[in-house]
């Protein structure tokens, strides 16, 4: 069986957190329609880790979380200056919002409000 290699959003959570921790934000970006795959390994901090996943992505967008923090952010910007950073899983709808921005970047439309 091949590789599925289509261009996606690299999401990469620490070894440490569970992957169901991710699943509004997986959701959110599935509603966009934007492929994405999930990696494991050992995360330091989220925002380093999204920057990695961004770069390692065909389409530029990374998310990165390790505990209760979670980040997203392209490969044009800094390592240490994410794009989001949130709290994980403070609230289901904030977690979805998260993972539909991180598609949005990817498909350049507006973002959707993260304060409601």
């Amino acid at each position: 069986m091949a590789v599925d290699e289509r261009p996606a959003i690299i999401v990469t959570r620490d070894e440490g957190l569970a992957e169901a921790a991710l699943a509004e934000v997986l959701y959110g970006i599935e509603e966009e329609g934007i492929p994405f795959r999930v990696t494991t390994a050992s995360v330091t901090d989220a925002a380093e880790a999204a920057h990695t996943a961004a770069l390692a992505s065909q389409l530029g967008v990374g998310v990165g979380a390790r505990g209760t923090v979670i980040a997203v952010t392209t490969e044009k910007l800094p390592a240490d200056k994410p794009y989001i950073t949130q709290k994980l899983n403070a609230r289901r709808e904030l977690d979805r919002t998260v993972g539909a921005n991180a598609a949005r970047l990817v498909k350049r439309s507006p973002l959707r409000d993260m304060e409601n």
